[in-house]
């Protein structure tokens, strides 16, 4: 705070000066060019055309997907879409974790990443290919802990009878990941959903497990939804058609193993007083996120959804407590949401670093941190964060020049509705301590404070937190 103006009463020979307090504005921030989101400007995380750290005269071509998690983005991307490495973006720098220069435990170098999970406990999981001589590569899962990269399992290694082809969408929660893959099991190729605790394989739905609900045998396609995990229930997509046609369902699965229907492509639309089904409507599924026993996990294109106190995601926008009514397809409590990047008048795209936005392809929260895949005008991708930073606070109290009548001094000041506000009075400036005065309510409107003006001296206004 900066002491910003001083007004000084003369009445009947007493002297009483109000100070007002307000906050020092920064050219950056009244010059802010990219939308701001929840008090966190927009920066770029990375473009194609980039140049990729750590790895001489190679530039970002392909960007495939990215988790977001304490401030940090882990990154699938590389030079070509079967050529891409691990990166995790933090505090503005972007660094190397896994590339096709980076030794494998095996020995050899790594193909290309496929999928990644946050970062918890101190490591995080990832799913990538292993040259172990052209025209091949060996699909497996691993640990990444403080740069030291551990085989989880392999394509060549049977765990629990199976022999797991890595995972598609892993969700790492704590030391505990879920996901989805193709096994091999007494020589069949199948598909499953599991859970993975550094000990144990557990099988959560496998090829020709029933579907509760209208649909069927479980067929998979495992590396085309993600999986949704929150610790204790795990999410997924699948279909009953052998070639992973739709209609489609999604499911949950809780600590018990019991499957539970939440919705799928026979359920009815509430568009047309209900007489299609939503598979009907082209209204395919897509999960993104779960939290929590009351959640579900996405419908509609690219929705995805959250427990109560999360978030889910339709491309731009935000919708708030996860919860889906199926006979009205509402999507959380009151059905409000928030636009990520709202458009300036309503009508103009916004810009990112003065590029017009033409697409949103994948939004990824945590609180109030927020992560977009973008496509801007002319073709480029790109991610872009809103990350840290508190939420501005609100402006302080501007004092109008006092008025003392009949001994009373009257002050005035807008306060917010609905802020608390503290008057306070000291003799001198030298003073180490204000007293306070009495407190107010704001109500949008101008306050007014008054008391006898009994001793010279200082006021100010302060706005409690």
């Amino acid at each position: 705070m900066r002491i910003s103006q001083c007004f000084q009463s003369r009445p009947a020979g007493l002297a009483v000066w109000v100070v007002v307090a307000t906050l020092a504005l920064t050219p950056s921030v009244l010059g802010q060019a990219n939308p701001v989101w929840k008090g966190r400007t927009f920066v770029k995380v990375l473009a194609k055309g980039d140049p990729i750290p750590g790895t001489a005269n190679a530039l970002f071509n392909a960007i495939e997907r990215f988790t977001l998690r304490d401030g940090k983005l882990h990154i699938v991307a590389g030079e070509t879409a079967s050529r891409q490495g691990l990166f995790r973006w933090q505090n503005g720098a972007l660094t190397k974790l896994i590339y096709a220069d980076t030794l494998a435990p095996t020995g050899s170098t790594f193909d290309t990443v496929h999928f990644t999970t946050d970062e918890t406990e101190g490591a995080l999981n990832f799913s990538a290919e292993v040259f172990f001589g052209r025209p091949g590569a060996i699909n497996g899962f691993f640990e990444w802990r403080d740069g030291v990269i551990t085989t989880v399992f392999d394509g060549q290694r049977e765990i629990a009878g199976k022999k797991l082809n890595g995972l598609g969408y892993p969700v790492r929660v704590g030391h505990e990941v879920a996901g989805a893959t193709q096994f091999t099991e007494n020589g069949a190729l199948k598909n499953g959903v599991f859970r993975w605790d550094g000990i144990t394989l557990r099988t959560v739905v496998q090829s020709g497990d029933d579907l509760p609900g209208s649909l069927g045998g479980f067929t998979g396609q495992p590396g085309r939804y993600q999986i949704a995990f929150d610790g204790q229930n795990v999410g997924f997509v699948a279909s009953a058609d052998p070639q992973g046609k739709g209609p489609f369902g999604m499911y949950r699965a809780g600590p018990d193993g019991v499957l539970i229907k939440l919705i799928d492509g026979n359920d009815k639309h509430p568009a047309q007083n209900g007489s299609k089904t939503y598979f009907q409507r082209n209204a395919p599924f897509v999960n993104l996120d779960l939290d929590g026993a009351n959640s579900f996990l996405g419908v509609y294109e690219m929705v995805s959804a959250a427990g109560t106190g999360n978030s889910f995601y339709q491309p731009g926008i935000r919708y708030s407590e996860g919860t889906l009514n199926v006979a009205t397809a509402t999507f959380g409590d009151n059905g409000t949401s928030e636009m990520l990047l709202p458009y300036p008048d309503g009508i103009t795209p916004p810009k990112l670093d003065g590029k017009t936005l033409t697409g949103v392809t994948l939004v990824d929260g945590q609180g109030d941190d927020v992560a977009l895949l973008v496509t801007l005008e002319g073709g480029t991708q790109a991610i872009y964060a809103a990350i840290g930073g508190a939420i501005p606070p609100p402006p302080a109290p501007l004092l109008t020049a006092p008025v003392v009548v009949n001994g009373q001094v009257k002050l005035r000041f807008i306060a917010l509705a609905g802020k608390a506000y503290r008057v306070e009075f000291k003799a001198a400036l030298g003073d180490s301590v204000w007293a306070s005065r009495g407190d107010l309510v704001g109500m949008g409107t101008e306050l007014e404070f008054a008391e006898t003006a009994t001793t010279a001296g200082f006021y100010r206004a302060l706005l409690i937190p």
